[in-house]
């Protein structure tokens, strides 16, 4: 296959250290940037709040915590081999819990590693053990956890809203990653889905648009990847979606996706049950995982009758 795609579906790892040991946040920029380039990434540009460093990369986002870190990684990214850099300063002793996510890829073959032999190579780290979210070969979250009893937080809650075909509402990301760009990005309006927060931004060159966004604890995030083939786009935080029940509609708006998946983790064990005007549900998988309750819903738009074909370009 050619390279002129861009893999957008996400690779994700959390980890939270035990009570005690020094602040991650202390480690410092230079430790991060070299977790982070252990991935195959970069980091473009830092945003800071009273408790947490937001990361923008140039594959998606890293977000450090006194006590835990979220990186998130897209493309040909190795994040296994972030990990294994990060326990070098983290002993894995010290690691109260740990999670790696793998999307469903658009262009697997293309990937380095997969889910499988990134999820061996953590066990032989950290005991744990692996699931699936969905259906095998079609729309799935591929998830590893450890095995440590672990005790969330009340309010830690996660939600995930992960976003295919959103070829009709592409054309404000795509551009020369100039000023220009940026203004038509952010003319869609992306830094108000969850008012009040500080927002820093990036367009990329020739296309792709990311966001991180804080206030106090709570982050938000926005990926933005508008190929031709594959386009995608995602949204992650960690505001309580309990709370906020059009919280994901107003995401998936903007977008118009073909398709969506609902990823999300509540402490309280409680299913997420959704309902979104205009779309399906066509799956709803749910797991207790340390001490959460897990939900992965998948929706799709309805029916509206035939379509033709699709090209396939041979050359």
């Amino acid at each position: 296959m050619a390279t002129s795609f861009f893999e957008g579906p996400e690779k994700k790892v959390e980890w939270v250290v035990v009570d005690g040991f020094p602040s991650l946040r202390s480690l410092g920029d230079e430790r991060w940037e070299g977790i982070v380039r252990a991935a195959r990434a970069q980091i473009i540009s830092k945003l800071s709040s009273e408790r947490c460093d937001a990361y923008l990369l140039s594959e998606s986002t890293l977000l450090v915590y006194d006590e835990h870190a979220t990186l998130i990684t897209c493309g040909r990214t190795r994040l296994v081999d972030a990990v294994e850099c990060a326990l070098e300063t983290i002993p894995p002793q010290a690691i109260a819990f740990l999670v790696l996510e793998r999307k469903n890829e658009h262009f697997p073959r293309e990937q380095p590693t997969d889910f499988a032999t990134d999820a061996r190579r953590l066990s032989e780290l950290l005991p744990g053990r692996a699931l699936r979210f969905g259906a095998e070969h079609s729309h799935a979250i591929e998830l590893f956890h450890t095995l440590r009893p672990y005790e969330p937080d009340a309010e830690d809650t996660t939600l995930e809203v992960l976003m295919h075909g959103i070829a009709e509402a592409a054309n404000p990301f795509r551009g020369d990653g100039g000023s220009d760009a940026l203004a038509r990005a952010r003319s869609v309006g992306l830094g108000n889905v969850i008012p009040g927060f500080a927002v820093d931004d990036h367009a990329f060159t020739p296309a792709g648009y990311s966001l991180n966004a804080l206030r106090g604890p709570h982050y938000f995030t926005f990926h933005v990847t508008p190929e031709d083939v594959g386009s995608y786009a995602s949204f992650e935080t960690n505001v309580d979606h309990r709370a906020d029940p059009e919280l994901v509609l107003r995401v998936v708006e903007p977008f118009r996706p073909q398709a969506f998946d609902v990823f999300a983790y509540a402490p309280d064990g409680e299913a997420l049950s959704l309902e979104v005007p205009g779309y399906v549900l066509h799956q709803h998988v749910t797991a207790p995982v340390c001490g959460y309750g897990v939900s992965f819903l998948h929706f799709c738009r309805p029916a509206a009758g035939a379509t033709g074909a699709t090209p396939i370009a041979l050359g």
